[in-house]
């Protein structure tokens, strides 16, 4: 008597149970705590569910994207402040905005699977209808503006793709696996309801559902499956379409690509600071990258702002000529400005905090360099220059005609030997036959040879992996810049790049190997493995959803004959 008793509070603390989640998955879902919302129009219902599901496949696809941008996010902040005259971290409010997004998108999804799993009527509240339709709306605002302000970014989420392919195949497979509990079952589901309304004793009932079995037969027996398996299919043999080039031979693999200083080192200090070039040999790199603008009074300088609103403090210096250009300053005035303080205020990113409370200190004394500075302490250090010159942009300037000529004339004055020049043909000035020409395009190899020039400077997107080993073949260096996250530098390193511009020439330092790279047997391996393993557990999963269904019909069935016994 006790065990029985046992038993049944057992029996209704498991229904108790399962009254709440079903009070729960409803609740999220429709807003209204009930086990089943009053009277949903089925055919509205699952409109919004099909809005839904494209929606959350729009998040996934904007969140990877975002993820993809990151080595871009400097590129943002400062295009934004340019506009604002305000400095905000954009990129990270952008990032917490898309996941909350992508994680309220996920939660509706789950729970309209559930619905569909439990047979509970799908309802979803006005509320959600809104936030979706904004969410959906917001996002492709995002893209829009994407596509129309950096075009170029859409180039760096391909190359990406590319990149990531082998790890995107490997969780698209887990995930058709994991769905297919829910198509088999919906499958099945449809069996059983077809086996129902066919024992239906009423002729007018049998007429009424009959459009309604076939409709169900062809959506749950036929469009489904098929469209299913299709793409598990196509899911199986993608990996025959994927070059990624990290998928490469431990022998292949090329030395790690040399660095140049993007603006110094501008996540350890000030950008186009002295200091900021201290920490560029610190970390090995080779080259000194900057940018070189002409004073009023004919001095070049390290800036690369047309202003000097964001890295210095004019705006306490000169309040009334915050945005003015800075070729409209003499260099006395420059001098007068701080261009260290900035960067311990609106730490650009993020690394402050890992600085020394010296080097914090150094920071805060930096000044605008010249560049007969930079040339000083590279011909010290024994370190490659290489600079994009900025000309004065009003006409009226005394040097608007004559600034190349003012800076070549600078560098051959310096200490510097003439061969650390890396120089941007300008097709104006004659410069010293030392210098080493480089160039901005893809050109083709005969060309540049034939002009004496042995390296070409583009965005790492601009330049695909076949042009890369092409130039290769031909003995022309490639550096691509800025590339600043750990995944590009990898997938650079394996496409056998020769050098990269970079803000994290620190983080690069510590690499010995790219973050991943595997040999095509190892990788095949894998492929076919995970595709095995994957259709193994489909089959499974429709033999037990199969043996169920094969107890529920008996089940039925038995139910019928003792109805009929008693009748």
């Amino acid at each position: 008597m006790l065990k029985l008793e046992r038993l049944m509070m057992e029996r209704q603390m498991i229904l108790q149970l399962k009254n709440l989640c079903l009070t729960c998955i409803t609740g999220i879902y429709s807003c209204q705590w009930k086990k089943y919302p009053p009277q949903p129009n089925k055919k509205n219902e699952r409109l919004w569910c099909l809005i839904l599901s494209c929606t959350f496949g729009i998040s996934v696809f904007w969140f990877y994207c975002w993820w993809a941008l990151r080595n871009d996010y400097s590129n943002l902040n400062e295009y934004l402040f340019a506009k604002t005259h305000r400095w905000l971290d954009w990129s990270v409010i952008l990032l917490i905005m898309t996941a909350i997004i992508f994680s309220y998108l996920l939660l509706l999804m789950i729970l309209a699977l559930c619905h569909f799993a439990l047979g509970i009527p799908l309802y979803l509240h006005w509320i959600n209808k809104v936030v979706i339709l904004i969410s959906v709306l917001l996002i492709l605002i995002l893209m829009i503006a994407l596509g129309i302000k950096f075009k170029e970014e859409w180039d760096t989420i391909n190359l990406s793709l590319q990149i990531t392919a082998p790890f995107l195949h490997i969780g698209a497979v887990v995930g058709v696996t994991g769905v297919a509990w829910f198509i088999i079952d919906q499958f099945f589901q449809s069996k059983r309801r077809n086996l129902i309304l066919t024992g239906s004793t009423s002729q007018a009932s049998r007429n009424l559902t009959k459009r309604k079995k076939y409709m169900d037969q062809i959506v749950f027996q036929v469009i489904l499956p098929t469209f299913y398996f299709g793409v598990v299919i196509s899911l199986y043999f993608i990996p025959c379409a994927i070059s990624s080039p990290c998928i490469i031979e431990k022998e292949n693999l090329a030395p790690r690509p040399t660095m140049m200083g993007h603006r110094g080192a501008p996540m350890l200090a000030p950008e186009n600071t002295i200091m900021s070039f201290e920490e560029t040999v610190k970390c090995e790199a080779s080259t000194f990258e900057t940018d070189v603008q002409i004073s009023s009074d004919g001095i070049p300088f390290l800036m690369h702002d047309s202003t000097f609103e964001r890295t210095t403090d004019i705006a306490e210096v000169f309040p009334k000529q915050v945005r003015n250009s800075v070729s409209s300053f003499t260099w006395a005035e420059i001098k007068e400005l701080n261009a260290g303080k900035w960067f311990l205020k609106k730490d650009p990113y993020n690394t402050v905090s890992i600085l020394s409370e010296e080097a914090q200190k150094k920071a805060a004394k930096q000044h605008v360099c010249l560049l007969t500075e930079l040339l000083d302490f590279a011909a010290k250090n024994k370190k490659h220059v290489m600079f994009d010159l900025r000309p004065p942009t009003n006409t009226s300037h005394p040097y608007y005609n004559t600034c190349h000529e003012v800076v070549v004339e600078t560098i051959l004055n310096s200490s510097i030997d003439d061969k650390l020049i890396l120089w941007l043909p300008d097709n104006k000035t004659n410069i010293s036959n030392n210098f080493q020409k480089i160039v901005g395009e893809k050109l083709d190899p005969e060309t540049l040879h034939r002009e004496n020039i042995h390296t070409i400077n583009i965005r790492y997107s601009n330049i695909s992996f076949r042009e890369i080993k092409n130039y290769a073949t031909k003995n022309i260096s490639t550096n691509l810049y800025v590339v600043n996250e750990p995944w590009l530098f990898s997938a650079l390193w394996c496409a056998k790049v020769n050098s990269v511009t970079t803000n994290a020439c620190h983080i690069f330092k510590k690499m010995n190997v790219p973050i991943w790279h595997i040999q095509p047997n190892v990788y095949r391996i894998i492929w076919i493995t995970i595709d095995l393993v994957s259709f193994l557990l489909i089959v499974l999963t429709y033999f037990i959803k199969s043996r169920s269904r094969h107890r529920k019909i008996q089940e039925i069935m038995v139910k019928e004959n003792s109805e009929d016994t008693f009748l």
